[in-house]
């Protein structure tokens, strides 16, 4: 999610309708892991409601977002035979001990490398490719199914561009994002689709993949700066059809290659003029209609399955304001998500979900948010955080989306642990995880889903 962690700026899709292709002769070659699969083995949707080996399935977990990435980074610099390896395998297995001890039974991850160009540096050498990326993806499903954990496995579909870091700074390359998303014939598309088709082969018959996932909040980069030509940072960006068609195209390529499971695109949340910057190339505050056409265009007659929205509370306990029918401020809360996904007939899916955490430091934006709300919090180990934690807890029941994936469990590296930081983990941030495994069974008792 943009506010809560820094990633390969990534985004989506409309162009020209795409006729999807059968899948690659390179994916054919690699055979499916394991027995097939059936219906009944994956989660399906029944009348609007999620059910798993046939009984009602809902949940509150966590994003374990660099399971793979710890993995793969050390795979990469050589280091799979070393102790400092073993080490980092010890700690991801038991965060998921961990999680499964206290109730929680699915994550989400990336499941490509942070930069695209790790990814074709080891996938296109076949010998890296099955000792450092295989191996990376395997050891990290096989941990989920020693610790019964199921996965969100997001393919970083929005990544295959040209970009790359050069002295510090994103360099953007003859392809970027507006390229791949709005152009199914786009080199980075057809890259894109080969992996795909190689990669969801592969795991398809693996029961710890709960869903496949697009990419990570594609939604955010659409009609950025509408009045520049769509130019954000140097980048060419897409606009929300393109995001719109990008979806669908994507998730008929997954489902080309895996029937049974259900597809998400990835979430983030609409910006509060998200309508108006694609219509009216204009920062103008959407009304709830607005909002509302917006998640038709990218939901209503797509192939993607889930709704999937990123939610996130400020200090006054509000994500995003809308205009309401009497032209007063209202927020685009939880609830609202919810009515407008039933209104679609499509389930709702908060893939990340957070509260506000500001800095204690020196800059005014930051000083004035303690002044006007003392009781702020700089990490889920704060005292104050659990209550704030309570409230978006309560929002989340209230609503009834059926999946929620807190940000973020038990991450290892250095800069996450650092405040601010949305790092909880057991032992540190106790009331917090007291709070989210209530919610969870009063989630579950709620929809029926014991």
């Amino acid at each position: 999610m943009n506010k809560y962690i820094t990633t390969a700026i990534t985004l989506a899709l409309f162009a020209a309708a795409l006729t999807i292709s059968a899948p690659s002769s390179h994916a054919a070659k690699a055979a499916p892991r394991g027995a097939a699969l059936t219906k009944s083995d994956v989660l399906t949707l029944q009348n609007g409601k999620f059910y798993l080996h046939g009984r009602r399935y809902a949940e509150i977990s966590f994003n374990k977002f660099d399971l793979f990435w710890q993995l793969f980074d050390l795979l990469k610099s050589g280091k799979g035979d070393t102790q400092e390896y073993r080490d980092m395998v010890d700690r991801q297995d038991q965060a998921l001990r961990e999680l499964h001890e206290m109730g929680f039974h699915g994550i989400r991850f990336f499941a490509l490398p942070y930069l695209i160009s790790d990814f074709r540096e080891t996938y296109n050498d076949p010998q890296k490719r099955e000792s450092v990326f295989y191996k990376a993806l395997d050891a990290a499903l096989d941990l989920c199914d020693k610790n019964q954990i199921r996965v969100v496995y997001d393919l970083g579909a929005a990544n295959f561009t040209d970009a790359s870091i050069v002295n510090g700074k994103w360099v953007y390359g003859q392809e970027q994002a507006r390229e791949l998303i709005a152009n199914p014939d786009s080199r980075g598309r057809k890259e894109l689709y080969r992996y795909i088709d190689d990669i969801v082969n592969r795991y398809k018959n693996r029961k710890a993949i709960l869903l496949w996932e697009i990419s990570n909040e594609v939604t955010l980069n659409a009609d950025i700066l509408p009045d520049a030509g769509n130019i954000y940072e140097g980048q060419r960006m897409p606009s929300l059809a393109d995001v719109a068609r990008f979806y669908d195209d994507v998730a008929h390529r997954i489902k080309a290659n895996d029937p049974l499971r259900l597809v998400n695109g990835g979430g983030g949340h609409l910006r509060s003029c998200q309508w108006n910057q694609f219509v009216k190339h204009a920062w103008i505050v959407d009304t709830l209609d607005e909002q509302n056409k917006a998640l038709d265009l990218l939901y209503a007659k797509s192939a993607v399955d889930i709704i999937d929205i990123h939610y996130g509370l400020d200090n006054k306990n509000i994500c995003e304001m809308v205009k309401g029918a009497n032209g007063k401020d209202i927020p685009m809360n939880t609830q609202r998500y919810q009515d407008a996904a039933l209104r679609i007939g499509k389930p709702l899916m908060l893939g990340e979900a957070a509260v506000n955490l500001v800095a204690r430091d020196d800059q005014p934006r930051n000083k004035k948010i303690y002044v006007e709300t003392p009781d702020e919090i700089d990490s889920y180990w704060d005292p104050n955080a659990a209550k704030w934690v309570k409230a978006l807890c309560d929002e989340i029941v209230d609503a009834g989306p059926q999946l929620t994936f807190w940000w973020t469990y038990s991450s290892d590296r250095t800069q996450d642990q650092r405040t601010p930081s949305f790092f909880i983990k057991k032992g540190r941030t106790d009331p917090v995880l007291k709070v989210i495994m209530e919610t969870n069974k009063r989630l579950k008792s709620r929809l029926g889903a014991n």
